[in-house]
Parts: structure tokens; sequence; C-alpha cells
């Protein structure tokens, strides 16, 4: 390779990175959240009707944290069969566990994990949904109906209360797509402390992300959410919902929860089971804090947020929703506050230069 090749080939590399990465300027974004624990007595009363706010297309980076990727240990469970008795269908006896061998691919690492990860922040909490012990394969045009059989495997509600703090793993590596930063990131450490310690209120969610900022309208949504969890005794429009769980159902989920994490260690196939619904179109959980930020680049920064904040009775009895629309400009490294009678919003902007890629020279 002559010098005018190599230089071309190293600058086209140079080119196709950087494109990949994306042209428009990179920032890092801290945001404080908290419930007003002091408030003053409002005199403004708040509507009782549920607003909506709709997450297609909207980044949820807390996902992969609070949900353990269960998807790829679903697929390895072993097929259902069916016979058909009296128009009625049935699930036929499950494959031999014990014969069956789990063949290890990237998902089913990544998978078991990210479910070790869950259950290392959280030990206690319930980790796989599984409507069924066995896994459906495609069915045949004449074959029999399965219909009631063909829920997906549910993920995990996640933890009851999610921690202030999300725990991001550290150090992080730099991606081309947005993503989460880890605590030593976080510069207003102090601002949260005198919030907490002194202000009187209650911290809800400390975090930070990092990612490009474009136009509005090539912009990204980015779900947050964060407090207490109230699903299922609620539904997303605060409705109670009936709980059917007895002590003997939670006594086997338990129970199943163990045997999968052993069968994960011994290398064997799941069987796991569960149950669970939600509805369509709306997060799977109700959070206290549950919303959207749409950060942009339009020659100056902006901020558009929108959030539903959730709180209970005295009584417990009755879930109340408040909702915050705003549109905010953003300085560097200023201090932005977004006011709520009920609840708070903190953020700060800073410039964030990614690391340069190296290129190999031959």
């Amino acid at each position: 390779m002559n010098q005018k090749t190599f230089i071309a080939a190293a600058f086209l590399l140079l080119s196709q990175t950087s494109q990949a990465q994306t042209n428009d300027p990179w920032f890092e974004i801290e945001l404080i959240a908290f419930e007003r624990q002091s408030a003053p007595a409002a005199k403004e009363r708040f509507g009782k009707d549920i607003t909506a706010i709709p997450l297609a297309n909207a980044l949820d980076l807390f996902k992969t944290l609070y949900q353990p990727d269960t998807y790829a240990l679903s697929q390895a469970l072993p097929l259902c069969g069916a016979t058909d008795t009296a128009g009625a269908s049935i699930l036929s006896q499950q494959i031999n566990l014990e014969a069956e061998a789990i063949e290890e691919t990237p998902e089913l690492t990544s998978a078991e994990r990210s479910l070790q990860r869950y259950r290392q922040h959280w030990p206690a909490e319930p980790t796989l949904y599984w409507n069924h012990p066995c896994r459906l394969a495609a069915l045949e045009p004449d074959g029999p109906e399965l219909a009631d059989w063909t829920a997906p495997p549910e993920q995990s509600p996640g933890p009851a209360v999610l921690p202030i703090i999300a725990p991001v793993v550290s150090p992080v590596v730099h991606q081309n797509n947005p993503y989460l930063v880890d605590e030593t990131t976080l510069q207003l450490k102090d601002l949260a402390w005198q919030l907490s310690h002194r202000g009187g209120h209650k911290l809800l969610l400390h975090t930070a992300w990092r990612m490009p900022l474009g136009a509005k309208q090539q912009s990204r949504k980015l779900r947050v959410y964060a407090g207490q969890r109230f699903s299922p005794q609620f539904d997303y429009f605060g409705d109670q919902q009936e709980i059917t769980t007895t002590a003997t159902d939670t006594d086997s989920l338990h129970l199943a929860i163990e045997q999968t994490y052993r069968q994960l260690n011994q290398g064997r196939q799941l069987n796991p089971a569960g149950n669970g619904t939600n509805p369509r179109g709306l997060p799977q959980q109700v959070w206290q804090l549950d919303g959207v930020i749409r950060p942009y680049n339009q020659r100056m920064l902006f901020a558009d947020t929108e959030f539903n904040f959730r709180q209970l009775s005295a009584g417990g009895e009755q879930l109340f929703t408040f909702y915050s629309k705003e549109n905010v400009r953003l300085l560097l490294g200023e201090l932005h506050y977004l006011d709520h009678p009920k609840f708070g919003l903190i953020l700060q902007i800073r410039r964030f230069t990614p690391p340069t890629p190296e290129v190999a020279v031959p």
C-alpha cells in the first residue's frame, strides 16, 4: 500500500466512524428529582383526569438495570407439545429437563449475567415471570389451536422502590448511543445533600447520561422513572386492582425463582412460571414519577419535559396523579428548576467530548 492509498483509507475510516457516531455535539445531562415534603399548603386545585404520556420511540436507559433481559432465557425453554382432547387444547408432558442441554450463546450469556446482576442488587425481588414452563413452536395450519397459550413471557416488575442513584457499573465505556454514567460522574452531590438534609425534601432520583443533541425533529425522548412502584395494586389510571396471589402462590413463586437460579448455575434447562397482564400501549409498571425528557439543539439548547407524579392518599386506598409539562431553555453549566407543588426537577447540561477513536496503523 503506497502513501496516497494509506492516507485515503485512513480518511475514509475516520469519516465512516464519525458518521456512525453522529455529527451532532455531545453533552452530559445531570438530573435530580425530588418529592416536596415540606411544601406550603397550596390553594391550587388539581384536575382528576389522568393525562397519559405516550412512550412511543422513547429510549429507556434504566430498563437493563431494573428488568433482567430474560428473552434469551425464555427461548432456552423446552418446546411445548399439544394434544387435542374434546376440542380443548392442553399442554403435553414436559420434556425431561435433565436430558436437555443448554446451548450456550452470547444472548444467553448476556441474559444470565443480567439476571445475576439483578439478584445481586435485589435478592428478595421476584425475577422471572412466565405463564408456562415451556416454549411454543410455530403451529401448523391444521394443528391444534393454542390461542390460550401464546402469551409472551412477562418481564420482572422491577424492585418495589428504585434506588436514588442507579447501579451503573463503573467505569463506563463510551458508546455511540445515549448511555447512563456512573456515580463518580455526578457533580451535583452537594446540592442533592442540601435538598434532602436542609430542604426537607425526599430525593427520588439522581442520575446523569451522555447523548448527542441535534434538531428537535431528530432528537429522541428519554423515559425517566423513579420512586415507589404502585403496580400491581393500582393501574396506570389510579384504579385499584384485585390481587389474588395467596400465600401458597407466593411460596411457589419464590421456589420457582430459586430453582431457576440453581439451574442457571448448573447449566441446566429452565423451568420458570408466573403470570401477569398489563394494559396495551401504556407502561407495564406504575411508578411514583414517570415521564419523558427530550433535550435538543435548535441553535440554542432546550428540553421538553412531561411527567406524571403519583401520591397515595393518607389511608392508602387512593392513588392521585399530578401532571406537569414544561419547556425549558438550557444554558451550559447553569441549574434549571422545574417546579411543581408536589415535586421538583433540577437539570444541568455540560459539554462532553467523546474520546477520539484509535486508528490502527498497519
